[in-house]
């Protein structure tokens, strides 16, 4: 072979060379950043989760008569279960529920039991390292009571009931209803003769460790209807340790059976 065919022949092996190198290299370069793309991935999808963020507990009262004037208060209680789950590949997860509470495990729940905004922090150990997320949870309450007949109180006022409306300690707006209906043994309001009206008066008491230091009339007037309901709302009401609020319900007449109840929603601001 001739000295100038060995020299191409040189040349060409040595371009077929650095192809092949830029070409591992090119091929090396994309497999480490597309690792790096799966490792950034795979840690920004481990992450907390709650199915919703809003809840409401929810409180009833039945006062049941048995015949004595002394009745029997019935509560039921059920607060909302939120359900709180990991999205992503995670070893291990400790929750912190924001009440003093904790718990463990991809998927878990828990119910307040008390209205209010929580943080509950999730510590997810992954094979990056620790990843934390918080959620914000609120707790809002509803409440209803079925009382009995409005009881004989005489002078100043022929009957009255009084109703707890269970505040919470930090800033609601409170929305609600009182209601009496005729339940006795005399003609209903519908059928009452003139100025033998049925009546009622409805006061919104504000108390400090049982004492009233604060009251407003949200209705006092004749009714010749055989249920009456009242509404009202409460804005940015801010109670703390040993505050409350009530419905203090009055009428004038002996011959007035009522069988009030109540109703509201407390929201959470």
């Amino acid at each position: 072979m001739c000295l100038e065919c060995l020299f191409m022949y040189g040349k060409m092996y040595r371009f077929g060379f650095l192809i092949v190198l830029v070409a591992l290299l090119i091929s090396t370069s994309t497999v480490n950043s597309l690792l790096n793309v799966d490792s950034r991935k795979s840690k920004i999808e481990v992450t907390a989760r709650v199915d919703f963020a809003e809840g409401t507990n929810h409180y009833k009262l039945i006062e049941v008569d048995n015949g004595d004037n002394n009745e029997e208060q019935v509560v039921t209680y059920i607060r909302h279960e939120f359900v709180f789950s990991i999205q992503g590949n995670a070893i291990g997860v400790e929750w912190e529920f924001g009440d003093g509470s904790y718990g463990n495990g991809q998927i878990t729940s828990h119910q307040y039991e008390l209205p209010g905004h929580y943080i509950v922090k999730a510590t997810m150990s992954t094979e990056y390292g620790i990843d934390i997320t918080e959620l914000l949870i609120t707790v809002h309450l509803k409440g209803v009571v079925e009382a009995d007949n409005m009881e004989c109180t005489c002078a100043p006022n022929a009957k009255d009931t009084l109703i707890d409306l269970q505040a919470t300690q930090l800033p609601v707006i409170m929305e609600g209803s009182v209601s009496v209906e005729h339940d006795g043994s005399s003609e209903p309001c519908s059928l009452r003769f003139p100025f033998q009206d049925c009546h009622l008066r409805a006061t919104l008491q504000w108390t400090q460790d049982d004492l009233v230091v604060h009251e407003e009339i949200i209705f006092d007037d004749t009714f010749r209807i055989n249920e009456l309901t009242i509404n009202y709302t409460i804005d940015w009401t801010f109670y703390e340790e040993g505050d409350g609020i009530q419905i203090l319900l009055e009428t004038d007449q002996l011959r007035d059976w009522h069988k009030p109840s109540a109703e509201w929603y407390s929201t959470v601001v």
